[in-house]
């Protein structure tokens, strides 16, 4: 037993030296490091006067580690070459050798070595911003601010759309006036259930199902363009040019028309509200706000997306023309957000972006240049219809007079809703044409009476005019889902229309399915910024639970420094320009 109990003890004296030599190693490495970090902040400081190297020097003298360590070796500190010092980054480098009290005795290990490099940088860099900011129509309610009386406004009444604006300017503000090398690009992009692009950024991808307009194919809807982002391309930053996307319909899937036994006049300005597609939150999929003539802006581009530019003004101006109005779709603002920062945007940049943008977004991978993503919202994920890519675009069997009545052909054979299935009771009738329906005839007789005609050609009726078959996206821009549904289908007797929630149900799905699945497609496009480079603060403002998660589980790490709470419109603007200090503070690098 002595022996065993000898061996232990020599074990002991083994490992608990090698314990010693590795702890006192580790405590001269952390005393380094420290001290390097220290050194690198106080050197990298704009308001610093003298050389990186006196500064760097000092804090190695004065932390007395020339009496600890053997050997101290550090490089020259570099700064980045900006003329008149709106940037500065210093680089510190050493190397830490501790000599062995006991591994040596055991081996050749006679010490520990180690190289450390500490990087500090203050300043404007080029960086790259992208505001996605919400404007649904819950930013329309209060902001719960007080009123602060060295102003002229009264922001205890602030909407929270008024509060983002403010919040928003102020970041821009702030951002700008630190720019001295104006080397920072802003862009915008306001979101709701979808994304609304301007034409020429539109044109820059491939999509499919472009509205009619003016009888003419392919023209697309003024001032409306909102393109149905595939699942798939959730899983990475760049958005594909070529692959073929389909735009969602300009309509009008959830309004109700409440009535199908009576005639609804289409021509009756008393029945536009429920007949015409209605832009309100909730109702139309690509939300946008009609034009004021009698105005001298066009208030339709205002929650247009704008490209980064280095003109803060126009970012501001674009800022405050926000309004609120329609559901959340958070998934689809950042998505919209990645793929604008994202390197492969640059041909996007170069087509259409101002001079101040060309040659941007550098490289994900671009040491010198911040990619930061803010997004924002007040809410959390909520589902919306939309028109199937069957019924988006193409002839329609529905025909529409210049008077503004409407009329729809059956046949017999083909699909049912695209005309293919003839009442029973129609004979040879070709055509049904509402208005001439009474309101009073419920039955499915094949009499003129019943609004069942026999043109073959093309139907015309008292006062029609020149009668046009209509493509499906102009039935869209026309009329409501549901009084088509109604007043076309269901007065029709077509088989299989009995029932209006089955009708409208072949015409429209729900958009990404449901609120879990675009909860996981967030984080999923979330991922992917964060690993190609891109800084994400989330904001989330007033928001429930599940928004809070939300923007919580998409910011950046450390979500101390990348995720706000803002409970009312006051922290609101804290959290803005707290991110705008942020960008150009005195930080560690590396």
């Amino acid at each position: 037993m002595s022996y065993f109990f000898l061996l232990i003890f020599v074990l002991m004296i083994i490992f608990g030296g090698i314990a010693v030599d590795v702890m006192r190693f580790e405590t001269r490495r952390v005393a380094l490091q420290q001290t390097m970090d220290r050194a690198a902040l106080a050197a990298a400081s704009l308001t610093q006067t003298r050389t990186p190297r006196e500064v760097v020097d000092d804090w190695f003298g004065k932390a007395g580690l020339g009496a600890d360590l053997e050997m101290v070796r550090f490089s020259d500190p570099t700064t980045a070459a900006i003329a008149d010092a709106g940037l500065r980054r210093v680089t510190v480098s050493a190397r830490v050798r501790s000599y062995n009290f006991f591994m040596g005795i055991f081996s050749d290990n006679e010490y520990l070595e180690s190289s450390t490099v500490s990087e500090a940088t203050q300043g404007v860099n080029d960086i790259e911003v992208m505001l996605a900011l919400d404007i649904t129509g819950s930013m329309t309610g209060s902001a719960g601010m007080k009123d602060d009386p060295k102003t002229p406004q009264n922001e205890a009444s602030w909407s929270k759309i008024q509060a983002l604006r403010s919040a928003a300017t102020d970041f821009v503000n702030v951002v700008k006036e630190n720019d001295s090398q104006n080397s920072v690009s802003i862009g915008l992009v306001p979101y709701n259930m979808q994304v609304n692009l301007p034409a020429d950024l539109r044109a820059q991808f491939t999509v499919t199902n472009l509205s009619h307009w003016g009888g003419v194919a392919n023209q697309g809807v003024p001032n409306i363009n909102c393109i149905e982002l595939p699942t798939s391309t959730y899983n990475q930053t760049a958005l594909s040019r070529t692959t073929p996307m389909p735009m969602a319909s300009v309509a009008d899937t959830t309004g109700t028309t409440t009535t199908t036994t009576n005639f609804i006049d289409p021509t009756l300005s008393s029945n536009a509200n429920v007949v015409r597609p209605d832009i309100r939150a909730g109702y139309r999929i690509c939300t946008t706000l009609n034009d004021v003539p009698s105005t001298p802006f066009d208030e339709s581009t205002y929650n247009h997306v704008m490209l980064p530019t280095k003109n803060g003004a126009a970012v501001i101006n674009r800022i405050q023309q926000l309004q609120a109005a329609g559901n959340t779709y958070i998934v689809t603002g950042m998505r919209w957000a990645t793929a604008l920062i994202d390197e492969t945007a640059r041909p996007i940049y170069t087509a259409i972006g101002d001079a101040s943008v060309q040659g941007r977004p550098a490289d994900n991978s671009a040491r010198e240049t911040r990619k930061i993503i803010i997004l924002m919202t007040d809410g959390d994920h909520v589902t919306s219809t939309r028109i199937v890519d069957a019924y988006k675009s193409g002839p329609s069997p529905i025909w529409r007079g210049a008077d503004g009545r409407y009329a729809i052909r059956f046949w017999t054979g083909g699909p049912g809703l695209q005309g293919g299935t003839r009442p029973a009771c129609a004979g040879s009738n070709t055509y049904f044409v509402p208005h001439l329906k009474p309101n009073s005839d419920t039955s499915c007789s094949s009499t003129s009476s019943a609004g069942r005609v026999a043109w073959v050609a093309s139907p015309t009726w008292t006062g029609s005019g020149a009668v046009r078959q209509l493509d499906w996206s102009e039935v869209w821009l026309d009329l409501r889902l549901d009084y088509v549904v109604r007043q076309l289908y269901m007065r029709s007797n077509v088989s299989g229309t009995s029932n209006a929630t089955t009708v409208r149900n072949v015409f429209r799905d729900t958009f990404y399915t449901n609120e879990t699945t675009m909860d996981s497609l967030l984080q999923t496009n979330c991922t992917a910024a964060r690993n190609a480079g891109i800084e994400i603060y989330g904001i989330a403002f007033n928001a429930p639970p599940e928004g809070q998660a939300a923007i919580r589980g998409c910011s950046s790490s450390p979500k101390e420094s990348y995720y706000f709470n803002a409970t009312d419109g006051d922290t609101l603007l804290a959290a803005f320009r707290a991110i705008a200090t942020d960008i150009s503070a005195l930080r560690l690098t590396q």
